[in-house]
């Protein structure tokens, strides 16, 4: 179950990133947003394919109701991206605006083992 878990959160992931990194390419160079901006925007919409992914494929069949764990995948999810933001801000202040995606790109993998840990074990536990 774990692997079967392990790579269906891996396929939802990766969606639910590249998502999240056109919406911020298209935002930034299509847009004109600042990329702090569009990273928040971004990350809304990634945030319903990353819920949806997980509940429907990597977390099916935990016996849950869809709100219980949409609150708790937000929260979840508003953490990470609390820590992603911050990380995402540093790097720009670090490296400049136009290395955004690359930064995007390095806080990003910081944050996802944080976010399937959360996932599996808070936002889509069994409820009993």
């Amino acid at each position: 179950m774990w692997a079967q878990q392990i790579s269906w959160f891996a396929v939802v992931g990766v969606s639910a990133a590249l998502t999240h990194v056109l919406c911020l390419w298209g935002l930034v160079d299509g847009l004109s947003w600042p990329p702090v901006w569009a990273n928040i925007g971004a990350f809304c919409v990634a945030f319903l394919v990353s819920f949806f992914g997980h509940f429907l494929l990597t977390f099916r069949g935990m016996d849950t109701r869809w709100w219980a764990s949409l609150i708790r995948w937000l929260l979840a999810a508003v953490s990470g991206f609390v820590l992603n933001q911050l990380l995402f801000i540093l790097g720009l202040h670090l490296f400049g605006e136009a290395a955004y995606l690359w930064v995007w790109f390095v806080a990003t993998a910081i944050v996802t083992l944080l976010s399937f840990v959360l996932a599996k074990f808070w936002a889509f536990r069994h409820d009993h």
